[in-house]
């Protein structure tokens, strides 16, 4: 009975094999789209269980960036090595195919789950359905003076980096010449952008501050935002 258990261990390891060999050749745009650089780290654990889904299921990112492993099966025992590569994109929706259970030590055990065309990734870092803008940002209220509103006779190109600046939705009065901005969300992290619309808008504290006008999304810090496209280097 044992020897049994053991080949069936070793069987399913050798299956999770075949999968990531198809799902290596990942194009080169995709990868550069949705990894950038990590520490890599190494470690070998061994296969308590692993499951297969019929069809894909959804997942998101949040405000952080999950490690993202390539996995290396044993050949003739139930063990994965996993080697970090990259990194995912915060504030982005995957699929997920597999998920594997494995031994940590003796006392705790831990779930990976295999993200379509990047590899594997700690499955609690991962939040079941599609990314929502608006999921974790309180909506509060901010009225402003207006100080100046220019709109871009060409749409000036901009990026995020690892943050996810907070994007506003604005009312401007009729009669006077105020701005209140209402938090609506957040924009996605190591993303490119098209700005439209520029303001200086004057606070509370007689304080100028800069707005860009984020094409499709809305009013967003200026400061929050880098020109030019995004590139992984970054």
């Amino acid at each position: 009975m044992d020897i049994l258990k053991k080949t069936l261990t070793v069987l399913t390891a050798l299956a999770l094999m075949a999968p990531l060999a198809i799902a290596a050749p990942v194009s080169a745009k995709t990868t550069t789209a949705t990894i950038t650089q990590a520490s890599v780290k190494k470690q070998t654990y061994t296969i308590l269980s692993s499951s297969f889904y019929k069809t894909a299921k959804t997942y998101h990112t949040k405000d952080a960036k999950p490690v993202v492993y390539k996995a290396v099966m044993g050949a003739d025992r139930p063990t994965m090595t996993l080697t970090a590569k990259g990194k995912l994109k915060a504030g982005t929706t995957y699929k997920v195919t597999k998920q594997v259970k494995v031994k940590i030590n003796a006392k705790k055990s831990q779930k990976y789950s295999y993200v379509k065309g990047q590899g594997w990734v700690v499955s609690s870092k991962l939040t079941a359905g599609k990314f929502k803008a608006a999921s974790g940002v309180k909506k509060t209220e901010t009225k402003y003076t207006i100080v100046s509103v220019t709109a871009l006779k060409k749409a000036k190109t901009v990026h995020t980096k690892d943050a996810r600046p907070v994007v506003y939705k604005a009312a401007v009065a009729a009669d006077r010449p105020t701005m209140t901005l209402t938090a609506n969300g957040k924009l996605k992290a190591a993303t490119t952008y098209k700005v439209t619309k520029q303001a200086k808008l004057k606070n509370a504290a007689k304080k100028t501050v800069a707005f860009s006008y984020v094409s499709g999304h809305g009013w967003v810090l200026q400061r929050d935002l880098t020109n030019g496209q995004f590139m992984n280097a970054d």
